[in-house]
């Protein structure tokens, strides 16, 4: 448990520390979508590879993480259905949740490839180090809801300072819940999968406002 929050701690300082050189590397203006996905994509992995390099270097394997099959099919139907459900709602839901510019279709219809960039690099890394480093390690001392009650408590209370919202104490009301269905989900699926697709849906909203306002 000890070493899971030193993986934890090693993979966010990497992220401080060393992030920022891809856009530059790529050419890429970083107050663009391309730009900005690919900064998120350059945080994410300065996230999850040293997640997997140093679990391996514990002696853990991927499964310990959730980075397994588990049952994939149903893994694959919760996940899928939630993301398309959410995906065709986001346009609404970004313009009464959060703060936004013009979001016509056709000017979002171009988006699209750096907002699945965006969400699932982010979905990936915030499962890992919310859930998938922690649950299994928390279940045998606590139990399954308490460990997934654990991990949903900081996973909301992280978010608290966000000023994308308009309305920022029903967004964070909104997060414990999503944190306890995220843990349920993986416990119950026994994979990464539906969760990281879950959380991807549910942040497709938040970056329509980050790139209707740039």
């Amino acid at each position: 448990m000890i070493f899971a929050f030193f993986i934890a701690s090693s993979a966010q300082a990497l992220d401080y520390y060393f992030s920022g050189w891809l856009p530059d590397l790529l050419g890429l203006d970083i107050g663009s979508p391309a730009g900005i996905a690919v900064d998120k994509l350059e945080s994410s992995l300065l996230i999850v590879i040293p997640i997997l390099v140093l679990t391996r270097l514990s002696g853990n394997n991927m499964a310990s993480l959730y980075l397994q099959k588990g049952n994939l099919r149903l893994g694959l139907i919760i996940g899928l259905t939630v993301f398309i459900a959410v995906a065709a709602l986001s346009i609404p839901w970004a313009q009464w949740q959060y703060r936004v510019g013009d979001l016509s279709l056709e000017r979002v219809l171009p988006w699209i490839p750096w907002i699945l960039l965006f969400v699932l690099a982010n979905s990936i890394n915030e499962e890992l180090l919310f859930r998938g480093l922690f649950l299994q390690k928390l279940e045998p001392l606590l139990g399954a809801f308490p460990a997934n009650l654990c991990m949903a408590i900081p996973f909301a209370v992280l978010h608290i300072g966000i000023d994308y919202s308009r309305n920022t104490l029903l967004l964070l009301a909104l997060l414990l819940p999503l944190g306890l269905l995220l843990g349920y989900v993986m416990q119950k699926t026994r994979s990464i999968l539906a969760p990281w697709l879950i959380h991807a849906s549910m942040d497709i909203a938040v970056v329509l406002s980050l790139f209707s306002q740039l």
